[in-house]
Parts: C-alpha cells; structure tokens; sequence
C-alpha cells in the first residue's frame, strides 16, 4: 500500500514538474506577444514595465506597448473602417491606384495623367489580396517585422487592406517578380512619387 502511495505521489510530481516546465520554458513562444493598448508614459505603463522587467518592447510609431521576447511580429493593426467612410467620401475620385498581379505593375490614375511602375507583389504562399480597398493610413517611414524578417525604415507606406500596403523597398532590386510578404514593394523614389499624389481613401483595385 505504501509502495502504491508512493508511486502516485512520484507520478503527481512529475506531471507537475512537466506542467511547470512546458509554462515557463515554453510560454515565451506560445503565450506571447499579445498587446496591451497602453499609452507610453502612462503610470499603467510604468507599472507594467517594472513587473515584467523589460519584456515589453516599445513601438512609437502606434503609440502601444506589446510583450514578443522571441517572437518578431507587428501588432495587429486597428480595423479603419469607420474613420475610413469619411475619407473614402471625400478623397478625388480622379486619382486612383490600379496593381496588376499577372504583370507584376502599379498604375496611378490622376489628374496630370497615368504613371505605370514595376513591382513586386506576394509570393504564391503569402500572397497579395485581389479586391477593391481604399488607402486608410499613410506614413513617410515605419518598421515592418513579421516571422523570419524584421525590417526597420520603410518608406512610404500606404496601407489599404489590413497590413496589406505599398511601399518603398532597400532590401531588393528584383522588381518584376513577386517577393513580398503580401504588400507592394516599390524603388524607393517611385513609391514617394505615388505617395504624393494619393490620399487617405484613395481606390486601390488589385487584380489579375
């Protein structure tokens, strides 16, 4: 009987141990990062920065603090669409953006004429999405990071569906043929140009 007890008792403390073990060997890459909508400098901010020593990351550019030890991934961004209605109503229906994937090309309508540039759209596996959106956020240079790529300084870019957008590109000079994640890569110069010219809500149809 003694040696029955015994052997539960062992049998208990193993499956403890392993729970332990699998929660905080393994939580880093399993549980986090989940984003915690703080404003930096806020005395919640604060305090969670002093519990969890360091295990945040600050991300000016979204004014929000998110925890990713191991993982590189961006937060989630926030769905537009009502903020978005307002602009679509107001942008110039004369300008519009026309992104070919069966010619890997981006075609800005406006009112001085038609410019047509190489790109570089989403691999077979990652690809980018066909349908008709609207610009909902533009910024001169943001940090893109996501599984197996982080990438600081990214100019011009030009979200229109989710994280989907057009952007500028220094990583590659293989336009012509699908390379990205799922957004629009551009040369640096010719995406500034489209983004001079567009606004938020501004038509982007992508297409076959």
């Amino acid at each position: 009987m003694r040696k029955k007890r015994i052997k539960f008792t062992a049998i208990l403390s193993i499956i403890f141990l392993s729970f332990v073990f699998i929660f905080f060997g393994m939580r880093d890459k399993y549980i986090y990062p989940y984003l915690d909508y703080l404003k930096l400098g806020s005395r919640d901010f604060e305090q969670e920065i002093k519990h969890y020593r360091g295990q945040y990351k600050k991300v000016d550019e979204q004014k929000v603090v998110w925890r990713s030890k191991n993982l590189k991934t961006t937060p989630p961004l926030p769905d537009p669409q009502d903020e978005l209605a307002l602009k679509v109503l107001s942008a110039d229906p004369s300008i519009w953006i026309d992104i070919n994937l069966s010619t890997q090309t981006l075609c800005l309508f406006h009112s001085a004429g038609t410019n047509c540039f190489i790109v570089s759209t989403g691999l077979p596996y990652t690809p980018t999405p066909t349908g008709t959106y609207n610009i909902w956020i533009k910024l001169p240079s943001t940090t893109m990071s996501g599984p197996g790529y982080y990438l600081p300084g990214v100019l011009w870019t030009m979200y229109f569906y989710r994280g989907y957008g057009l952007h500028g590109t220094y990583w590659h000079n293989n336009f012509g043929h699908p390379m990205s994640h799922g957004c629009v890569n551009m040369r640096n110069h010719e995406a500034q140009f489209v983004y001079d010219r567009v606004s938020v809500g501004t038509r982007v149809v992508v297409h076959y």
